[in-house]
């Protein structure tokens, strides 16, 4: 059979990405004020290059496997006649994706649109005449029958939440992908660069307001570290992909699978560059040299608040703010760059608790730091809890740089205003710049010697 997996965006002024924030997708949508400082984040953001959501990548694996033909791509293909059409749903995309499922159905097209969005909010994209995988696509597919019996018979919704060992899984897809376009991230390294996961799914209490398990679940699952070295020497050796950024939700987890891991990675001495995101409770110095030598040199942290109440009110889980900054010196001391994230606005914020939270952010003074406004997904417990209070006009204002709901203390405008400076001080910090502007003398340097 043919495949196209649809993965389009409206035509916007802005950034998407759909493989961020737990695949719901985030939208630079209004930019950061008007100074110098903002227009320049505002260019950088612009044009970054991102990758498309990894379970589109990997769906392509399983299809490309069982011996179907597939193509990705960003717009529908004209004259050219597909079996079945595949599409990625995003909070912030979907009703241009709504757009797209109507179109086709009225070409008797069949449509499956699949990711966490579509998970959770199904309803548009029912009545829009699709079917809504819900959960992991990936071994649906894997395990497709191609039956036009089968397909009269299946329901509009498919139920296939995670229970397979991700060793059971194919080949991720990329080889599609990069007929497209070839993702570059170059602040983890020069060259083509693609997304890889070695664990699934979150156990952590931060469920409360975080999208990551409402996909990949709750329970962490793991793939081997030889099936994860395997993947990489394959796109390495046939793509020239020397640069990997792993998409777990905390990818040292798991102390004895990292060790594991990296010590493969090292014996490879094929000099990867790679970044992770995890949790700072789960590294400490033995840890980092080894992530060090493995070629790790991006690190993703969710640092969130550096206030314990609001944090605890948020169900956030965190190290001590003293073994945080400890950490973080650490692992840019031994050559990690890191990247912190901020949330502006949760629930119990003040703008007194979130401006200890920036001056914390500066004490930290991070290589890059990230701050994004506490936003209510659908499937979370906290947006059962807070829908009454929702005063966002559609879901594509769900962007992370806009505040949705009606906060009990802070206002649009204070939200706002603390976005705008945070990022505005942030980057014009002294300290910052002096640290950014010797870290890349040091980088020349060494690349010289």
């Amino acid at each position: 059979m043919k495949f196209l997996l649809l993965d389009v965006y409206p035509n916007k002024p802005y950034r998407i990405n759909k493989d961020q924030n737990g695949g719901y997708g985030t939208a630079n949508n209004y930019g950061f004020g008007n100074s110098v400082i903002s227009k320049i984040l505002r260019f950088v953001v612009k044009n970054s290059v991102d990758f498309p959501p990894h379970y589109l990548v990997q769906l392509a694996g399983e299809l490309i496997e069982s011996g179907h033909e597939v193509k990705y791509s960003k717009n529908i293909i004209k004259n050219q006649n597909f079996d079945i059409y595949i599409l990625s749903s995003s909070i912030v995309c979907h009703e241009t994706e709504i757009e797209i499922i109507k179109n086709l159905v009225k070409d008797n097209k069949t449509i499956f649109v699949t990711g966490p969005f579509a998970t959770n909010y199904s309803e548009p994209y029912l009545k829009a005449g699709a079917k809504v995988i819900m959960g992991e696509p990936e071994m649906f597919f894997h395990k497709f029958n191609e039956n036009d019996e089968y397909l009269k018979k299946l329901p509009n919704i498919v139920d296939n939440f995670p229970t397979y060992d991700l060793d059971d899984l194919a080949l991720p897809g990329w080889k599609v992908i990069f007929d497209d376009y070839i993702p570059v991230m170059k602040f983890i390294g020069k060259g083509p660069a693609i997304s890889i996961y070695a664990s699934k799914g979150c156990p952590y209490s931060c469920f409360y307001y975080c999208v990551y398990p409402l996909q990949q679940g709750r329970k962490l699952r793991i793939k081997s570290p030889q099936k994860v070295l395997d993947e990489m020497i394959y796109f390495n050796k046939n793509f020239n992909v020397k640069n990997f950024i792993f998409r777990d939700p905390v990818f040292s987890i798991n102390r004895k699978h990292t060790v594991e891991l990296c010590k493969k990675i090292i014996d490879t001495k094929k000099n990867f560059k790679i970044g992770i995101e995890t949790h700072l409770k789960n590294i400490d110095n033995e840890l980092a040299q080894l992530l060090k030598k493995a070629g790790i040199n991006l690190i993703y942290v969710g640092i969130e608040s550096s206030d314990a109440n609001v944090k605890e009110n948020a169900s956030r889980m965190s190290d001590t703010n003293d073994n945080q900054i400890s950490k973080i010196n650490y692992l840019e001391k031994i050559g990690i760059k890191v990247k912190s994230m901020y949330i502006v606005g949760l629930p119990a914020d003040t703008r007194h608790t979130y401006q200890n939270t920036f001056n914390y952010a500066k004490k930290i003074n991070s290589t890059y730091a990230q701050f994004n406004v506490f936003t209510p997904y659908p499937g979370t417990p906290v947006f059962k809890e807070y829908k009454d209070k929702i005063i966002a006009k559609k879901f594509e204002e769900f962007t992370q740089n806009e505040l949705v709901f009606n906060h009990n203390i802070l206002s649009t405008k204070d939200v706002f205003e603390m976005l705008d400076n945070s990022y505005k001080l942030y980057y014009s910090n002294p300290s910052w710049i002096a640290k950014y502007l010797l870290s890349k003398i040091k980088t020349v340097f060494n690349y010289q010697k």
